[in-house]
C-alpha cells in the first residue's frame, strides 16, 4: 500500500510540474530562512552555558540609572569581600581590568618589550586563582592556578602566545615591562565566541590592590541561595561604604552567568553583548515565514483540488475509503516537504557565508545528530500539519457530485482560504512598516548630533600614554600632522564611542559639587577642532597659551585648563555660560586646580541610547580625583582625504616606528559608533530581508487562491464574456474580492504593528515619530502586488474562449 501511495504521488507530481515547483520553492525558502534563524538563536542561547555550574554563577551589577548612566557589570571589591562571609555564597571569582591602575602602580604594566620591540598586552586582566572553578578554560601548557598565585607571572591565550613568541609553547618565556620582568606561567586555548568573557592576558591579584578597586565579581551561590536577600545585603553594604546621599539611590543586583550575554551592553564590559529583543525578533520572523509558507502550501494544494476531483470520485466509486485518500494526499505532501527540506539545507549552505557577514558572526551548519533530529522532526511536523487540511478537504469530495461535474464547495472552505490570505497580508504589511521604520530610526541614529564629529575621524587606540601625552618635542604628533590628508591631530584617554575612563567631581566657585560619575576626559591641544566640539563660549586648547597644559607649580599644586559642557555649567547652577570663563575649579581632598577656558555643547558618549552627561575635558592631565592613571591613550586625527586605506597604512608605519610598537589598532570613529548598534542593525537587516521574502511568499499564496477562484468562476467568466463584458471589467471583478481581503489585512496589521514598533523605538532617547506615509506606503505596496498577481491570472481567464468552457453545457 505504501509503495502504491508513493507511485501515485510521483505520477501526480510529474503530471503537474508547475504546482510541484511552486510548492517546493515556497516551502524551501521559508524553511531555509527558519533554519538560519534557528542557527542564530542556538548560538545566542549557548553563551556561557559551557562553564562549570553556570546555572549557579551570578555576576554582581550596579544600577546607576539615577545618575543618568546604564546598568553596569562592575562592582566594588569591598562588597565582594564582605559577601564572602555570607552563607549563601560558595565562592567569588574576581576579574579586574588593568588599563586603569592606582597611582602607586603607575608602571605601564600593559606595555612589554621583547627584543627591542614593544607590544601592548591584549585584554589584560587581573584574576584570582580560582578561575577554573568559574570558567571552562582548556589549558594547553603550564599551571594556571599556580601562575595566578605568583607575582610577575602571566597566563596568556593561544593567539597571544603566537603573536608574542610565534609558538603556543611559551611557558618560561619572559617579557620586560617598565620596572620589571614577566614570566609566562601558563597558556590556555582561545576563548570561544559564545562567551561574554574576553581576555587574552591574566595576572595574579596583588594584596596591595586594596579595597578601592572596582571590577567584575562572579558569585557561585549554593543551590538554595536566597538571591533577593543577598542583593539587599550587597546594596546595604554599598551604602555603608559610600554613605553620601547620592550613593543611596544606587542598588546592586545579580545576573545569572547564562543570561549575561543579553545583559552586558553597559559601560566597562569586556565585549558588546547580545540583544534579547533581537533574538525574540528573529524567532518571531522565522515563525512568520514558516506560517506564510504553510499557508501557501495549503492554498496551492486546494487551488489544484479541482484537477484531482474526478480522480477522487473514481477512487471512491471503486471502494477507496476516506482514510486511504487522506494517506494518499498526505504522502504527496510529505514528498514535497522532504524535497523542500533538502533544498532548504542546500540554500542554507549557500547563504550562510553571506548571512554571517550580515550579522557579523561565525555560525556553522554542522550536521550533528541532535540538530538534524530536531530539523527532521520540525520539517515532518510542518509537512503533516500543512498537508492535513488539503488532504481532508480533497478526500471529502462527494463521488456522486464530482462525477456529475459539480465542483462547487461550501462556504466554510472558502472562508478558511480567505482568512489565511488576510493573515498573510497582515504579516506582510507589518513587516514592511517595521522595515521602513527601523531604517528611518537607524538613519537618525547614524546621523544624530552627538556633540562631536564622528565622520572623517581616525583613532589610533591603546598607545602608551607617557610618550604621547607630552607637550613638547612630540615628534610623533608633528609627523602625523605633516601627512597629506591630515588636517589636525589631538590626544584622548578614551574612545567617545565607549565609556569615559575618568571621573571628575569638581567644586565650583559657588560651592556646587557635581557628584555621581561626571565623565572627565584627558585630551591634547586642538581638542575642540579635532573632535568637532561646538564651542558656545571661550576658546579651544591651544599651544599659544602655555598655561593650558597640565603642570605642577612650586607649591605642588596640579593645574590645567578645562573645557566644560553646557550641561555641566547648568547643573553647577550657572545660567550665563559666558560667566564661567576664567573660573577656577577645585577637587575635594586634592591639590588640583582647573581653569575653565571654554564651554562646549553637550556631548553624548556611547550609543544613541545614552543620555548626555555633564562632561569635562582636561588638557594633558592623566588622572582623576580617584587617583587612577591611564596606562594607555589614543591619537585622534581629523582627515580630509577619501583614500583612507593609504592614509591608515602611513599612520600605522609612523606610530610603530616612533613608539617601536607592533599590532597598532586603528579604526574610524564612525565605524566604532556603528558597532555600538550592532544588534539594532541586525534587526534592521533581518526584518528587511524577511519582509522581501514574506512579500514573495505572500504573492505565491495569492497566486494559489487566485488560481482556485479563477477555476471556480470560469463558467461565470465565460457567460459574462458572451454577454459582452470586457477583459478589464472581468479582471476588476475577480480582483475586487482580493482587494477587500487586503483592506481587512491592513486594518488588522496597523494597530499591532504600531504598538510593536513603538515599543522598540522606546529603547532610544532620540527616536523618530511613526509617520502616516509609512503606513500608507506599506498598504500601497501590498495592494499593488496583490492586484498584479490576481490580474495576471484573471486576464488569462478572461482571455480564454467561452466556447472552450461552455461546450459541454
Amino acid at each position: 500500500m505504501i509503495v502504491n501511495y508513493f507511485v501515485t504521488a510521483m505520477r501526480a507530481i510529474r503530471k503537474d510540474k508547475q504546482h510541484f515547483l511552486l510548492n517546493v520553492i515556497g516551502f524551501s525558502i521559508g524553511l531555509a530562512a527558519a533554519i538560519l534563524m534557528a542557527l542564530f538563536a542556538q548560538n545566542e542561547l549557548s553563551y556561557d552555558n559551557q562553564h562549570p555550574d553556570s546555572e549557579r554563577v551570578y555576576r554582581a551589577h550596579g544600577d546607576f540609572t539615577a545618575w543618568g548612566m546604564q546598568l553596569t557589570g562592575v562592582s566594588s571589591y569591598r562588597i565582594a569581600s564582605e559577601m564572602e562571609k555570607n552563607a549563601d555564597v560558595e565562592g567569588i571569582f574576581r576579574l579586574i581590568n588593568t588599563e586603569r591602575l592606582p597611582n602607586y602602580q603607575e608602571d605601564a604594566l600593559n606595555l612589554v618589550e621583547k627584543k627591542g620591540t614593544y607590544h601592548s598586552l591584549n585584554n589584560f586582566y587581573i584574576a584570582t586563582d580560582n578561575i577554573l572553578e568559574f570558567i571552562a578554560l582548556e589549558v594547553l601548557e603550564g599551571d594556571i592556578k599556580k601562575a595566578l598565585q605568583q607575582p610577575n607571572q602571566l597566563v596568556i591565550s593561544e593567539s597571544e602566545a603566537l603573536r608574542l613568541f610565534g609558538a603556543v609553547k611559551a611557558v618560561d618565556q619572559t617579557l620586560n615591562y617598565s620596572t620589571g620582568q614577566y614570566r609566562i606561567g601558563a597558556v590556555f586555548k582561545d576563548l570561544p565566541e559564545n562567551t561574554h568573557f574576553k581576555f587574552d592576558t591574566l595576572m595574579h591579584l596583588p594584596a596591595e590592590f586594596g579595597d578601592s578597586q572596582w571590577g567584575f565579581h562572579y558569585y557561585k551561590l549554593r543551590p538554595q541561595a536566597d538571591i533577593p536577600r543577598l542583593e539587599q545585603a550587597m546594596t546595604k553594604h554599598l551604602h555603608v561604604i559610600n554613605p553620601t546621599e547620592e550613593w543611596q539611590s544606587i542598588t546592586q543586583f545579580l545576573v545569572n552567568l547564562e543570561q549575561l550575554h543579553f545583559n552586558s551592553n553597559g559601560p566597562f564590559e569586556m565585549k558588546l553583548g547580545g540583544s534579547l529583543a533581537t533574538l525574540q525578533t528573529c524567532i518571531g520572523l522565522s515563525v512568520i515565514l514558516i506560517l506564510i509558507a504553510s499557508i501557501n502550501f495549503i492554498n496551492l494544494n486546494i487551488a489544484q483540488s479541482a484537477k484531482r476531483a474526478k480522480e477522487v470520485g473514481v477512487r471512491k466509486a471503486l471502494g477507496a475509503t476516506k482514510g486511504q485518500l487522506v494517506m494518499q494526499f498526505l504522502t504527496e505532501s510529505l514528498i514535497i516537504v522532504v524535497l523542500a527540506g533538502l533544498l532548504a539545507f542546500a540554500i542554507v549552505e549557500l547563504w550562510l557565508p553571506q548571512f554571517n557577514q550580515l550579522i557579523d558572526s561565525q555560525l556553522s551548519f554542522s550536521f550533528n545528530s541532535s540538530f538534524m533530529l530536531v530539523m527532521v522532526v520540525v520539517i515532518l511536523s510542518v509537512g503533516v500539519l500543512s498537508g492535513l487540511y488539503p488532504a481532508l478537504f480533497i478526500a471529502s469530495f462527494s463521488a456522486k457530485r464530482v462525477l456529475n461535474g459539480d465542483l462547487v464547495r461550501g462556504g466554510t472552505a472558502i472562508f478558511v482560504r480567505k482568512l489565511t490570505l488576510c493573515l498573510q497580508g497582515a504579516l506582510s504589511v507589518g513587516l514592511i512598516i517595521a522595515a521602513i521604520s527601523l531604517y528611518q530610526q537607524m538613519e537618525l541614529v547614524n546621523n544624530l548630533d552627538l556633540g562631536y564629529e564622528k565622520k572623517s575621524r581616525i583613532i589610533v587606540k591603546n598607545l602608551p600614554s607617557q610618550p604621547i601625552f607630552k607637550r613638547d618635542n612630540n615628534a610623533l604628533l608633528s609627523s602625523l600632522r605633516r601627512l597629506q590628508g591630515v588636517e589636525q591631530v589631538t590626544l584622548t584617554n578614551t574612545d567617545f564611542t565607549d565609556e569615559s575612563s575618568g571621573i571628575a567631581e569638581f567644586t565650583w566657585p559657588n560651592g556646587e559639587t557635581l557628584t555621581g560619575i561626571p565623565p572627565s576626559i584627558a585630551t591634547g591641544f586642538y581638542a575642540a577642532e579635532v573632535f568637532g566640539l561646538k564651542l558656545l563660549a571661550g576658546r579651544d586648547f591651544s599651544p599659544q597659551f602655555s598655561s593650558d597644559w597640565y603642570r605642577i607649580d612650586e607649591q605642588g599644586s596640579r593645574i590645567f585648563a578645562v573645557l566644560v559642557s553646557r550641561r555641566m555649567v547648568e547643573l553647577a547652577g550657572y545660567t550665563n555660560i559666558e560667566s564661567v570663563l576664567g573660573m577656577k575649579l577645585t577637587m575635594p581632598g586634592s591639590n588640583i586646580s582647573a581653569n575653565v577656558v571654554g564651554v562646549v555643547e553637550n556631548v553624548k558618549l556611547g550609543s544613541a541610547k545614552e543620555q548626555a552627561l555633564p562632561i569635562l575635558f582636561r588638557l594633558g592631565d592623566s588622572f582623576d580625583n580617584y587617583n587612577y592613571f591611564d596606562s594607555f591613550g589614543n591619537i585622534v586625527l581629523k582627515i580630509s582625504t577619501s583614500d583612507i586605506p593609504t592614509l591608515v597604512a602611513k599612520i600605522r608605519t609612523l606610530v610603530e616606528q616612533e613608539l617601536q610598537l607592533s599590532d597598532v589598532t586603528i579604526s574610524l570613529i564612525s565605524d566604532d559608533y556603528k558597532a555600538l548598534h550592532k544588534s539594532e542593525n541586525q534587526v534592521l537587516d533581518m526584518v528587511t530581508i524577511f519582509s522581501l521574502l514574506a512579500i514573495f511568499l505572500t504573492s505565491l499564496g495569492t497566486f494559489g487562491l487566485a488560481s482556485f477562484t479563477s477555476l471556480r468562476r470560469q463558467k461565470e467568466v465565460a457567460m459574462r464574456k458572451v454577454l459582452g463584458a470586457s477583459r478589464l471589467s472581468i479582471v476588476n471583478l475577480l480582483a475586487r474580492e482580493f482587494l477587500v481581503l487586503i483592506i481587512i489585512s491592513i486594518a488588522l496589521a496597523y494597530p499591532i504593528t504600531y504598538w510593536l514598533v513603538g515599543d522598540w523605538l522606546s529603547n532610544f532617547n532620540e527616536r523618530i515619530d511613526q509617520a502616516l506615509w509609512v503606513y500608507l506606503t506599506s498598504a500601497l505596496i501590498i495592494t499593488v502586488i496583490t492586484w498584479l498577481t490576481v490580474a495576471s491570472l484573471a486576464f488569462k481567464a478572461a482571455s480564454t474562449r467561452p466556447s472552450l468552457i461552455l461546450r459541454d453545457e
